[in-house]
Protein backbone atom coordinates (compact mmCIF):
# COMPACT_ATOMS: atom_id res chain seq x y z
CA UNK A 1 0.00 0.00 0.00
CA UNK A 2 1.82 3.13 -1.14
CA UNK A 3 1.67 6.29 1.38
CA UNK A 4 -1.13 8.03 -0.67
CA UNK A 5 -3.41 5.27 -1.06
CA UNK A 6 -2.49 4.52 2.66
CA UNK A 7 -3.74 7.92 3.62
CA UNK A 8 -6.82 7.78 1.39
CA UNK A 9 -7.86 4.94 2.83
CA UNK A 10 -7.73 6.36 6.36
CA UNK A 11 -9.44 9.57 5.34
CA UNK A 12 -12.29 7.73 4.02
CA UNK A 13 -12.66 6.22 7.14
CA UNK A 14 -12.05 8.77 9.19
CA UNK A 15 -15.26 10.80 7.39
CA UNK A 16 -17.43 7.34 7.96
CA UNK A 17 -16.82 8.08 11.91
CA UNK A 18 -20.15 8.81 13.33
CA UNK A 19 -21.07 12.41 13.69
CA UNK A 20 -23.10 12.59 17.54
CA UNK A 21 -24.25 16.37 16.69
CA UNK A 22 -28.24 16.97 16.14
CA UNK A 23 -27.80 19.80 13.42
CA UNK A 24 -27.84 23.36 13.38
CA UNK A 25 -24.69 25.90 13.68
CA UNK A 26 -22.36 23.54 15.28
CA UNK A 27 -21.52 21.66 12.58
CA UNK A 28 -18.72 23.90 10.81
CA UNK A 29 -16.04 21.36 10.75
CA UNK A 30 -16.43 17.45 9.59
CA UNK A 31 -15.78 14.78 12.12
CA UNK A 32 -12.86 13.52 9.82
CA UNK A 33 -10.88 17.01 10.00
CA UNK A 34 -11.09 16.60 13.24
CA UNK A 35 -9.76 12.93 13.37
CA UNK A 36 -7.55 13.97 11.04
CA UNK A 37 -6.32 17.15 12.71
CA UNK A 38 -5.97 14.98 15.86
CA UNK A 39 -3.95 12.71 13.90
CA UNK A 40 -1.64 15.09 12.34
CA UNK A 41 -0.66 16.18 16.21
CA UNK A 42 0.22 12.93 16.85
CA UNK A 43 2.26 12.20 13.23
CA UNK A 44 4.28 15.24 13.64
CA UNK A 45 4.61 15.04 17.46
CA UNK A 46 4.24 18.42 17.76
CA UNK A 47 2.06 20.20 20.27
CA UNK A 48 1.95 23.35 19.04
CA UNK A 49 1.39 21.56 15.02
CA UNK A 50 -2.07 22.92 14.59
CA UNK A 51 -1.22 26.49 15.63
CA UNK A 52 1.43 26.52 13.00
CA UNK A 53 -1.19 25.37 10.46
CA UNK A 54 -3.19 28.20 11.04
CA UNK A 55 -0.37 30.46 10.89
CA UNK A 56 1.17 28.82 7.84
CA UNK A 57 -2.34 29.37 6.29
CA UNK A 58 -2.38 33.00 7.19
CA UNK A 59 0.92 33.87 5.88
CA UNK A 60 1.34 31.58 2.75
CA UNK A 61 -2.48 30.92 1.82
CA UNK A 62 -1.57 26.54 2.24
CA UNK A 63 -0.18 24.50 5.31
CA UNK A 64 0.64 21.13 5.76
CA UNK A 65 -2.82 20.08 7.57
CA UNK A 66 -4.43 19.87 4.56
CA UNK A 67 -1.62 18.74 1.58
CA UNK A 68 -0.16 15.96 3.77
CA UNK A 69 -3.52 14.89 5.51
CA UNK A 70 -6.32 16.49 3.21
CA UNK A 71 -7.59 18.77 6.51
CA UNK A 72 -10.35 21.29 5.09
CA UNK A 73 -11.10 23.15 7.89
CA UNK A 74 -8.41 23.33 11.30
CA UNK A 75 -11.14 22.92 14.40
CA UNK A 76 -9.17 24.14 17.75
CA UNK A 77 -8.13 22.00 20.32
CA UNK A 78 -11.26 22.22 21.90
CA UNK A 79 -13.09 21.75 19.06
CA UNK A 80 -11.30 18.72 18.25
CA UNK A 81 -12.20 17.20 21.52
CA UNK A 82 -16.01 17.89 21.37
CA UNK A 83 -16.35 16.42 17.96
CA UNK A 84 -14.39 12.97 18.86
CA UNK A 85 -14.94 12.70 22.80
CA UNK A 86 -18.23 10.99 21.98
CA UNK A 87 -17.22 8.86 19.14
CA UNK A 88 -16.56 4.81 20.70
CA UNK A 89 -12.76 4.63 20.74
CA UNK A 90 -12.97 0.58 19.86
CA UNK A 91 -14.30 2.40 15.80
CA UNK A 92 -11.29 4.75 16.01
CA UNK A 93 -9.02 1.93 16.82
CA UNK A 94 -10.48 -0.28 14.39
CA UNK A 95 -9.48 1.88 11.44
CA UNK A 96 -5.74 1.71 12.29
CA UNK A 97 -5.78 -2.29 12.90
CA UNK A 98 -7.43 -2.82 9.32
CA UNK A 99 -5.04 -0.20 7.96
CA UNK A 100 -1.82 -2.04 9.76
CA UNK A 101 -3.49 -5.42 8.76
CA UNK A 102 -3.22 -4.72 5.31
CA UNK A 103 0.20 -3.44 5.81
CA UNK A 104 1.61 -6.69 7.26
CA UNK A 105 -0.45 -9.01 4.69
CA UNK A 106 1.43 -7.07 1.59
CA UNK A 107 4.74 -7.46 3.60
CA UNK A 108 5.69 -3.56 4.20
CA UNK A 109 6.00 -3.50 7.51
CA UNK A 110 8.77 -6.33 7.14
CA UNK A 111 11.44 -4.23 7.49
CA UNK A 112 10.35 -2.78 10.43
CA UNK A 113 10.52 -5.90 12.54
CA UNK A 114 11.82 -5.48 16.09
CA UNK A 115 15.03 -7.97 17.04
CA UNK A 116 13.19 -10.58 17.80
CA UNK A 117 10.66 -10.52 14.85
CA UNK A 118 7.62 -8.25 16.37
CA UNK A 119 6.69 -5.40 15.11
Amino acid sequence: MFATDLMASIREALFGLPDHRKGGNNQRYAIGDAALSALSVFFMQSPSFLDFQRRMQKERGANNANTLFGVHQIPSDQQIRNLLDPIDPEQVFAVFIERVEALHEQGALASHRGPHGGL
